[in-house]
């Protein structure tokens, strides 16, 4: 955990010092040929037409889950409600059997809900990872043909000059690519 930090760190001091030379002095950054730009990687997630349809189909995925785990919900909820009326008639028997049998399916429910969860999230964040490395590749190209010296991904930086943001550009190219 401490060398990611570290990692991250030194990202971030280096990016800062590259912005820093580049704010303080234009002249001899220009005529170094330091270009620098910065992206925000979660908006062309959130933002480029392919993010927004495998979101969209996530979300419809999930409300068929949560559908499905409603009516077995429903379902216990009816069968506690025919044991409460029943109870009064039932022997201690048969109300334990009764009880066992409906905690089973309480169990048996919020385990589906645990394991549809997680399979849920696993699935977002492999769909997330994929896309992710299709932006990179987009913006590892944007950058090489636009002549930047570095590109920065702008959740590693504390400040950054709107003129130098590039995610437009990139979220425009990601989707003319997708087409």
């Amino acid at each position: 955990m401490r060398v990611a930090f570290l990692s991250r760190w030194k990202v971030a001091v280096a990016a800062v010092w590259l912005l820093h030379l580049g704010g303080l002095a234009p002249g001899w950054a220009a005529q170094a040929g330091i270009r620098v730009g910065v992206v925000d990687v979660q908006q062309v997630l959130n933002q480029s037409q392919k993010g927004i349809a495998m979101k969209q189909k996530l979300d419809q995925e999930r409300v068929a889950r949560q559908r499905e785990l409603d009516v077995r919900q429903q379902e216990v909820m009816k069968l506690q409600a025919e044991f409460e009326k029943q109870a009064p008639l039932l022997s201690e028997q048969a109300k334990r059997e009764r009880s066992e049998a409906l905690q089973r399916k309480v169990r048996d429910i919020r385990r589906i809900a645990e394991d549809a969860n997680r399979d849920f999230d696993k699935r977002v964040r492999e769909a997330e990872v994929d896309i992710t490395r299709e932006i990179m590749a987009v913006v590892l190209e944007y950058g090489k043909d636009q002549g930047f010296t570095v590109v920065l991904e702008r959740s590693t930086l504390v400040y950054a000059a709107p003129s130098v943001d590039i995610t437009a550009e990139v979220i425009k190219r990601y989707d003319a690519k997708q087409k």
